[in-house]
Order: structure tokens, then sequence, then C-alpha cells
């Protein structure tokens, strides 16, 4: 149990919301009459859902109606007449609950048991007063066993992307699901899976409450339902006509700095992720330097050094950011590779990751560091929205990383509730973050950290060689071009969304892989732009020699068949290892990452060719099979089969973020 203050204007009642107004006798300091009247009583949300803003109220709080046991319970603090800022929630009553989204407007947790639970929220108010208030969650037994749960209730500015989900807790299957909005402005449910639905946040005048209703039916025909709670945020964008706005035309989420005691914490954000941004007044690096001016010549970055420059949307991403570094870097790579950084932003709204020169920001998509299935349930599941490109052509280009013949990223079903390993993590992230982390070098390598100007802003300090020509990737591609006017055009269909012409859409899928294995390039990805080529040649380098993955790549015809049952036509394991490929890789790496001897290169083992002709599952096992083990393989997609295709599809494309850099 946890001890019990005595909050002011708390009830027990089921259901609870107080309607606090901006002047009234709250928490921050205000000070009473010396013969104060009695307070109004406060009023209660109905379960139908009424607005927590009535009248001139300021902000007001709000929960769900009737919890239940087994069911996620939610609380909301609601700006009325303008923005909630800092809001931190603490527990105060109760059987203890982790709180993963504390520093939200929107609490949620799962009691595993009947009681009163009280929280407490402290944040600014509109009018820019410090507020502290409480509210108490009462929760009873279930009448009948719980077979609907929604998660994720949750906040979200206008404009952004949300997704919900509903389970069957008791592993019944699940026959149907069906949705019904039941509050707010009316907004356009789309499918993610046949239990999961997506949805654009409306533009709202003020903060404002969705309410949605999950009916589940399980096979054996029993039924239950659940709502959950989305507050969208009142918060305006910076428009995309906007010449000036950094990120004019994109959607920022909430995010904070993960350590509010880094000496950096008050010019994270407002340097690397504020939608008010302007590049006409970028932060200088006197005011939020690259890693490397903190670190002396020749070390390696502490952790410590490393996380006082996270920026999180919830604290459980700083904590096992932490951890993976502790845990994976043990030979520094990731960190002295950060050195390269101004920050890290770990996102929940964050998709697809991406690296921007513009702050020399890193931005990583929160799906590749969650361990826990609670911690999973806070992040958005809306897909990249490249993910269709291309869906026109004759041919899938297919890659994945594989390891003693077996595929390296795991499938964790979400309604298994599963929790991951530092393997997993590694597994997920690590690519990830030799990508990004190799953009980031490409456009400030380490050879130009003693010749920073602290006065110029990240990108002042990189415009001048960005200009010249003088990238490392601008340096590669000028010594071993990639030739394939083909791939190329391919490229812009595939990777930025050019359409397609009638010649593209005809190639088969032999053509292609005659274009792409007489070319340089390791993956389809780097006819995307030269930045992705030397970021795709050094991560699956980096892979390979540090990891002992290889990377995949592999040519089958869109037919009609599963991607997983097409047949081959070309694929190679481990092109970077081809000796036409090498002398590329080994000067993108000398530059990039000079710490690593240029043996690292030299010992990249050879390509290993596909079996033309079998599928892509079974030329995951490239050992030596007879024909009829070969054929044996060709089966029905498994859910994790079919996971792990989506996955590849849209990954393949997560990398580059189409923004624009800053005048220069």
């Amino acid at each position: 149990m946890i001890s019990t203050p005595s909050p002011r204007g708390t009830s027990a009642a089921l259901t609870l919301a107080l309607l606090l107004a901006a002047c009234g006798g709250g928490g921050g300091g205000s000070t009473p009459a010396p013969t104060p009247a009695p307070p109004p009583p406060a009023p209660t949300v109905s379960t139908t859902g009424a607005d927590p803003c009535t009248g001139s109220n300021a902000y007001g709080l709000t929960t769900l109606a009737g919890e239940l046991v087994g069911k996620q319970a939610a609380a909301a603090v609601v700006g009325c007449t303008g923005a909630i800022v800092a809001p931190e929630w603490t527990q105060t009553a109760g059987p203890a609950v982790a709180l993963l989204s504390a520093k939200s407007q929107v609490i949620h947790f799962e009691p595993a048991v009947a009681g009163t639970y009280g929280f407490r929220v402290r944040f600014t108010d509109p009018s820019g007063t410090a507020r502290t208030e409480d509210l108490t969650v009462a929760v009873t037994a279930p009448a009948q066993a719980v077979r609907a749960v929604v998660r994720n209730h949750q906040a979200v500015r206008m404009g952004g992307k949300i997704s919900l989900r509903a389970w069957a807790p008791t592993g019944e299957s699940v026959n149907s699901v069906s949705w019904v909005q039941t509050a707010g402005p009316t907004v356009s449910l789309q499918n993610v899976d046949p239990l999961a639905k997506q949805f654009v946040a409306p533009e709202v005048a003020r903060d404002t409450v969705l309410r949605f209703r999950a009916t589940v039916t399980t096979a054996n025909g029993a039924s239950d339902s659940h709502e959950a709670l989305v507050l969208v945020e009142r918060h305006v964008q910076a428009s995309a006509s906007d010449a000036n706005a950094v990120w004019g035309g994109d959607h920022i989420s909430r995010v904070y700095a993960y350590r509010a005691s880094s000496p950096y914490a008050s010019a994270l954000v407002r340097c690397t992720y504020d939608s008010a941004q302007s590049d006409r007044a970028l932060c200088p690096l006197s005011q939020l330097p690259f890693l490397a001016q903190d670190v002396a010549a020749g070390q390696i970055p502490t952790v410590e050094q490393v996380m006082d420059r996270v920026i999180v949307s919830h604290d459980w991403l700083g904590e096992n950011f932490e951890q993976f570094l502790r845990t994976n870097d043990t030979r520094g790579d990731f960190r002295r590779m950060l050195m390269s950084t101004t920050a890290i932003v770990l996102g929940a709204h964050v998709r697809p990751s991406f690296y921007y020169a513009g702050t020399g920001a890193i931005y990583l998509d929160a799906d590749n560091f969650w361990l826990t299935p609670e911690q999973r349930d806070t992040i958005d599941e809306a897909p990249d929205y490249r993910a269709g490109f291309g869906n026109s052509l004759s041919y899938y280009g297919l890659w994945r990383y594989a390891k003693d013949n077996r595929g390296y990223l795991a499938y964790f079903d979400p309604q298994r509730r599963v929790t991951r390993t530092q393997a997993d993590l590694l597994a997920d992230a690590g690519w990830l973050m030799y990508h990004e982390l190799t953009h980031a070098l490409d456009f400030m390598p380490p050879g130009q950290y003693a010749g920073l100007n602290p006065s110029l802003s990240a990108w002042g300090n990189i415009a001048p060689r960005f200009s010249a020509r003088q990238l490392v990737s601008d340096l590669v591609s000028s010594a071993y071009p990639l030739t394939s006017t083909e791939m190329k055009g391919l490229g812009q269909v595939k990777f930025q969304g050019v359409t397609a012409t009638a010649t593209q859409n005809a190639y088969t899928a032999d053509q292609v892989a005659g274009f792409f294995s007489a070319d340089l390039a390791t993956d389809e990805y780097a006819y995307s732009t030269s930045r992705e080529d030397v970021a795709m040649s050094v991560e699956e380098m980096l892979m390979s020699r540090r990891l002992g993955v290889q990377r995949d790549v592999a040519m089958v015809p869109r037919n009609g068949e599963t991607i997983q049952t097409s047949n081959v036509r070309w694929g190679q394991r481990g092109r970077v290892g081809d000796p036409r490929i090498k002398p590329r890789v080994r000067q993108a790496a000398s530059l990039v990452v000079p710490w690593l001897p240029s043996t690292e290169v030299d010992a990249l083992p050879a390509p290993v060719q596909m079996r033309v002709g079998e599928s892509w599952s079974s030329n995951l096992n490239l050992s030596p099979v007879r024909p009829a083990e070969a054929n044996d393989r060709r089966q029905a997609l498994s859910a994790a089969e079919q996971w792990q295709l989506r996955k590849m599809m849209e990954r393949q494309q997560v990398h580059e973020h189409p923004k624009r850099l800053p005048a220069h």
C-alpha cells in the first residue's frame, strides 16, 4: 500500500472528474481567505463522457466510468482555455501500479485488484500558474470474466496518428471486434489488423476527449466491451507553407529531456524537436554542442554523457536506451558514433526513424526499444506512410538479416504479452543504430571535430561541406559510382514515391536482378540517395563484423503467390563482401568509423548465392539441402512469417526522412 495524503476535493465515487476553475482554491500555492466559504461540490462526469471543460474552467480532470479489475483504467488533465505544460503524475493511494505515461496528460494502468487508487498531478495551467491536483479512481471486481481489454488510453496532439488495440485476455480465440466512437468529434477508424484500429487526431479548438468502445466476441460466442479514452491536445504545428519553419508540415509530438539534471535539459527540445523552431534561429553549438565536443580527444563518451542528450516521450524509453548501451555497447561503437549527434530523440510517435542534419540529432522509433508488453502498449502502431510505394511493379526486392541460417529478427505476437530480452533489443535496434549513426557521421565525420565553430549551429558547421559536395557519401559516390540507370529510376519509385512508368512496371524479377547484381550497391535502398548508399554499406559491414549477422537480398516475381513462397530469381547473403564492393566500403568505413582497422573490411566473407527456383523461405537455410527438402518448405505462411514479411517491407523504407535542409 501507498500512504494516503489528504487530497483536497477528492471523492471515492465509482466515477469521478473534478472540474477546476483557474482561480479556484486548488494547488499551486493559492492562499485561502481567512474565513473561506465552503467549496462547491465537485461535479461528476457521467458515464456518457460529459465534457470536463464547462463554463470558464481553465482546466479539468476526467476518468473513465465503471473501472473494473483486469481492464485498463485512465485519468486525464485537460486544458480548457489553453495548453497544459509539463504534467507529471504520481500515485498517492491504493495498490501500487506502474504509470508508464506519467509525464503525459493521460495516465493509464491495469488494476489487478479492487480498491481505491489515488493520484496527484502537477502541471502548469493555461494561465502559467503551477497547479497540484488530486483524484481517486474506484475499481471494482467484474461480475463476469473479462473478455475485452482495450489498450492504450493516451494523449496525442491534433494531427497525430493514434492506434487502439483490443484483447481477449483469457486467451480465447477472437471471432470479431466491433468499434464505436462514443464521444468527441467523429474520426475515421481504419484497420491496422482485425483487432486494432487507427485514426488521425482531429483538429480541435481546445483539448478534447474522444472515447471509443470495443466489443469483443470470442469464438464460443461470449462477448464483452471496454472503453478507451484518447485526449487530443490543442497544439498548432508549423504549416508546410512556412518556408522558415524547421518542422513545417510535420507532426511534432510531446517530448521532454530524459534527465532533468542534464546541463542541456533546457535546450534539448527547443533546439531539436520543437514545432516552433525556425531555421533562421537554429541553436548554436555553444548552446547544444555535438557530443564530441564534450569528450577529450581519443576518448570514448561515457553512458552518462550520452544520456544527458536523450529526449523521450516516455521515461521507459530512456531507461531501456541506457540499459541497451550498458549491455550491448561493450566495444564502444555506438557511443563513438553518437559523438556526431547533438541529441537522441526517442518517441512513441516517431515513424520513420531518421537523422536530420538541420539539428544534428537522430530521431528513433520507440518500436525498436520496448522490453515489456506494457511498454509496447504505449507505442503507436500506425505504419510508415511509404509502405505502399512501388506496389505497381512486377517484382519484389526482399531483404532480411540472418545468423546461423536463421532469421535474426524475432516475431512477438502483440496478443501474447511477451517480454523481450536485451539480445532481442540488440537485434531490433542494433541495425537501426548503425544505419542512422552512419548518416550522422556522413555529415559530420570524426575528422571534422577539431574545426567545429561553437558560434554556428550544427547545420552552420555542416553546410559548407554539404554545398561543396564533400560529405563522405559524395566522396564515395564520386570514386565508386553506382551506374545502373534502371535501378536509380526504380529507387525513386520505391523509396521517394515517384510514379512508375509503363516500362518500369513491366520489368521482370530476372531483369531487375540483372540490373542490380552487375552494379556495386549492397541493397536496393542504396538507389534512394547517395546518403542511403553509404549508410546501407556501413550498416551491413558492421552487422557482419560486430554481430556476426549477414544481410540477405533477393529478387522475386510479384505474381499472385505469397512473397515467401515466390521463387527467388536471384539472391545473395553477405553481398557487402563482394570483392568489387569492398573498396567502396573500405573508403566509407575509413572516414565514418576510423577506429576500426581496415582489416575488418578485408575479413568480410564472400557472398553466398541463393538457390534460384526455390522460395525465399527455403533460402533462409543456405546449407546444402536435397531438392525434396526444399519443396517441403513451400507451405502456408505462419503468423510469424507474415509479421516478418510486413516488417521487412516497412523497414526497407524507414531510414530517410524527406525533410528539406535549412537555407545556407
